[in-house]
């Protein structure tokens, strides 16, 4: 059984993402313009059907463009492509990610989906029921997230063209790993949601102070034009790129260690492990 070398990996994948902008650019500028776009339809105005179809499609295309960012990142990484041109295509493997994604939804959800109703149930009861309906919906997400982490190495996988069962292929090749793959993920998220904190709070006290404090922030965003939230959605859209390229590097790091059958092509033999 082959152990993940935990900070090596953590070390690799952050210097990796800082050290190539360029690379993370190439793979995500697609999903970096139409999340712009998406933050500027959230406006809190009277429905109407023209703007909420558009947000609708907005939406449809930012999920798209993720799912792309994701596999030409991955392949980026791991066999070295690295086209402008990756962040457009949407082929085979893009929808047997879409497929195996809603696959493992149904797989994993339903069940403690139900356990954790029961949870809320409990909870809206009160008194004793209520410290016993807190910690059935704390296992029943613990129990998801930690499960879902056998599965993290299916992105590296799909990404690839890997022959191997995808589903029963990342459960064995992450046995023995769990903990690390999900903690990993955890350290490639954590620090940049405390910077955030501290970022977001001090944004948020100059612009309450900025405002006379007498203006919701929802409003505020409604005073904006287009170009203005355009702009806001294009700063945040950053920050969420940054991130998923930790979190998508510490993968496919991981996924070169734990599958044993990944031969990477000739001319990246002597270089997989220069990170």
């Amino acid at each position: 059984m082959v152990k993940l070398a935990f900070w090596d990996t953590v070390n690799a994948a952050y210097r990796y993402v800082f050290a190539r902008p360029l690379t993370v650019l190439r793979a995500g500028w697609l999903y970096l313009l139409i999340g712009a776009i998406h933050f500027s339809f959230r406006k809190n105005e009277p429905f109407e059907p023209g703007p909420v179809l558009a947000a609708s499609v907005v939406t449809i295309l930012l999920i798209a463009a993720s799912i792309a960012w994701h596999i030409a990142l991955f392949r980026a990484i791991l066999l070295n492509e690295q086209t402008w041109s990756a962040a457009v295509q949407f082929r085979r493997r893009h929808w047997r990610m879409v497929g195996v994604g809603l696959l493992l939804f149904l797989i994993l959800v339903p069940a403690p989906a139900v356990v954790a109703g029961v949870g809320v149930v409990l909870v809206h009861i009160g008194g004793p029921a209520a410290i016993g309906g807190v910690l059935i919906i704390v296992v029943a997400v613990t129990a998801v997230v930690i499960v879902a982490s056998r599965f993290y190495l299916l992105g590296p996988a799909i990404a690839t063209d890997d022959p191997a069962k995808a589903i029963r292929a990342a459960w064995r090749r992450s046995h023995g790993n769990t903990f690390r793959l999900f903690f990993g993920g955890v350290l490639m998220i954590l620090p940049a949601a405390i910077v955030l904190a501290v970022v977001g709070g001090g944004a948020g006290l100059l612009l309450f102070v900025a405002i006379g404090g007498g203006v919701p922030l929802d409003e505020w965003m409604m005073q904006l034009g287009f170009a203005s939230r355009v702009v806001i959605g294009l700063l945040q859209t950053i920050v969420q790129l940054v991130v998923g390229a930790l979190s998508i590097a510490f993968y496919a790091l991981a996924y070169k260690q734990l599958a044993p059958n990944w031969n990477p092509p000739a001319a990246l033999a002597a270089t997989q492990l220069d990170t």
